[in-house]
């Protein structure tokens, strides 16, 4: 897991608790601090936007932290949003092709192609409407980063448990291959 990936289960609800890193681009700083918003007070620190957001699910809480970069920040600044993030939402005034490209190439580059993406287009004022259509796209990328790590969790334990048969099985003939000798 990643440093930010933090899973516990807490005894008291049985639920899993998460902490999942969120990465908010876009060329706009204003519309990215209008749509950070929507969540909770933005606090400031050198540059960098951070807000937070909780989501539950039948077996999980999950806390996201959301940071987003000025434009004038330092380029390590601007990495260390981009650092252990486990999705990214890119915030665009409008449809624009081109620009979303330069962005996917972007987190491509700094995180992989794995990494679940969400495009957020607001052409106009943020309304109720559209503060509802980012909070759901929120509980969209919550759900499948969740996803994600169940199906990453239940191929590590496939892994491990096949790991564990090869070497009974090994134990096993080398038991055989000692008895057959004495």
């Amino acid at each position: 897991m990643m440093p930010t990936d933090k899973k516990k289960t807490s005894k008291k609800s049985g639920k899993s608790k998460y902490l999942f890193k969120i990465t908010v681009v876009g060329p706009d700083d204003s519309l990215l601090e209008d749509v950070l918003s929507t969540f909770d007070p933005v606090v400031k620190v050198d540059g960098i936007r951070i807000v937070s957001a909780d989501h539950s699910t039948d077996d999980s809480d999950v806390r996201a932290v959301f940071m987003s970069p000025k434009h004038a920040v330092l380029d390590i600044l601007l990495s260390l949003t981009f650092k252990s993030a486990s999705a990214v939402i890119i915030v665009l005034r409008g449809s624009d092709p081109e620009l979303e490209t330069i962005y996917r190439n972007e987190i491509r580059e700094n995180l992989g192609t794995k990494i679940p993406t969400r495009v957020v287009t607001v052409e106009s004022a943020l309304d109720k409407f559209k503060r509802t259509e980012i909070h759901h796209i929120f509980d969209e990328l919550m759900e499948e980063i969740l996803a994600q790590r169940e199906k990453e969790h239940k191929a590590k334990e496939k892994k491990k448990k096949e790991k564990g048969e090869k070497q009974k099985e090994k134990t096993k003939k080398t038991t055989t291959k000692k008895k057959k000798k004495n």
